[in-house]
């Protein structure tokens, strides 16, 4: 991940090397004794399971020691941090950090930044990094800034730049509007660039109709709307760059990869291609890893699979499409959303909002629980929801 250093006046707040000790506050020893028994729980009516590989990854611990540094260092009560935006994507460490005194600006209070940020305050970048205008402000205004944003995201903006600089138009396989895209879709404008982002498959699948001349290219500006596209037709598109949100399905990468190399083999030819495509698969490799490590969990055999993590958690929420695939799976918060051994608070992308599941819990014995946890998910609450999930079977053997 790339180290960055503070700027304005003074010593920059995160020249401090990064300490894991910085995170014990997120730790849990129900987590730790787990995985010293091979990441199985053995209990009475059955077991819980954890995969290989989850919860934070590097970027999120690097972004939550710098900013639990920077919240060390700075003392001085006449001047004061703000985050722009959430550091990560997890109610429980945002909470966190607002309880130790440093509030999440919203988006009308990031349009007003040189009412609220004075030249002595320091102002965070969370991990997904801040649209190009709002970081040039900051300079402007002189604050100090610590900058967490992840190294993969940042090669991520400096490949798609690239390509903009080649003349290609970037197509994005991610959510319009989950703040990672957000910066993209800014800094790629600044470029003066044409993006267009699709959230799914059948969204890439419209994009590849008009390319292959399926559908008219007349409809792009009724079917991309302006959260979607910069654009006002295909045509800038036509040379074509594919990049990922860092926390999309790998899997789903590559799906569209193809999809937009058939779509432009049946416009263009086998031999135009090389010239017109560009593809580089930006999924981050913390995030290849935790989908793998969840696929292999659930072809192990689970009863059922409960997700922890924050509901605006893009990585979270696709570990719980990759689960659902396999076997029942509830996508929770923390372990509050555990109301009872018939109802669970549960949140489906799809849907857009929680509801309550009756009868999650199967009653046979003995029972085989998986557990996922997405990178932005500590293991505080990790701990939380084995220890309820462990009160439905039975006490530790």
């Amino acid at each position: 991940m790339d180290s960055s250093q503070g700027q304005g006046d003074g010593a920059p707040l995160d020249a401090t090397p990064p300490d894991a000790g910085d995170l014990e506050i997120f730790s849990s020893p129900v987590v730790a004794r787990v995985r010293r028994n091979g990441n199985v729980w053995d209990l009475p009516g059955g077991q819980l399971v954890l995969p290989g590989v989850f919860g934070f990854c590097r970027g999120v611990k690097r972004a939550l020691v710098m900013l639990a540094q920077a919240v060390a260092a700075h003392s001085d009560p006449r001047q004061r941090l703000f985050l722009l935006g959430q550091i990560i994507h997890n109610p429980y460490v945002n909470d966190h950090f607002s309880r130790l005194g440093v509030p999440i600006l919203s988006p009308e209070e990031l349009a007003h930044l040189e009412k609220i940020i004075s030249r002595g305050d320091g102002a965070i970048i969370p991990a997904f990094g801040v649209p190009l205008p709002i970081e040039d402000r900051l300079r402007g205004i002189g604050c100090r800034i610590v900058d967490t944003s992840c190294g993969d995201v940042r090669r991520l903006w400096s490949w798609a730049g690239q390509a903009v600089a080649g003349g290609y138009g970037v197509l994005i396989f991610g959510r319009a509007m989950h703040d990672e895209t957000v910066v993209i879709k800014s800094r790629l404008q600044a470029l003066g660039g044409r993006y267009l982002v699709v959230g799914n498959l059948i969204e890439a699948g419209r994009f590849c109709d008009m390319v292959s001349g399926a559908t008219p290219a007349e409809d792009f500006a009724a079917v991309f709307g302006p959260q979607a596209t910069n654009a006002g037709s295909l045509e800038p598109f036509l040379r074509l760059a594919q990049v990922s949100q860092t926390t999309m399905l790998y899997d789903q990468t590559m799906e569209v990869c193809e999809l937009i190399r058939r779509s432009f083999t049946a416009r263009f030819g086998p031999d135009e291609l090389g010239g017109r495509l560009l593809f580089q698969p930006t999924v981050c490799r913390a995030t290849q890893a935790r989908q793998a490590a969840a696929v292999e969990l659930c072809r192990s055999g689970c009863d059922l699979v409960v997700v922890v993590g924050g509901f605006g958690s893009s990585n979270t929420r696709h570990l719980f499409e990759l689960a659902r695939g396999y076997c029942p799976a509830y996508f929770i918060e923390d372990a509050t959303g555990i109301l009872s051994s018939d109802r669970l608070r549960t949140f489906d992308p799809a849907a857009g909002q929680p509801s309550v599941a009756e009868g999650w819990l199967p009653a046979k014995r003995p029972l085989r629980i998986g557990v996922l946890a997405g990178a932005s998910s500590p293991e505080v609450v990790v701990g939380e929801v084995l220890q309820r999930l462990a009160g439905f079977l039975g006490p530790a053997a």
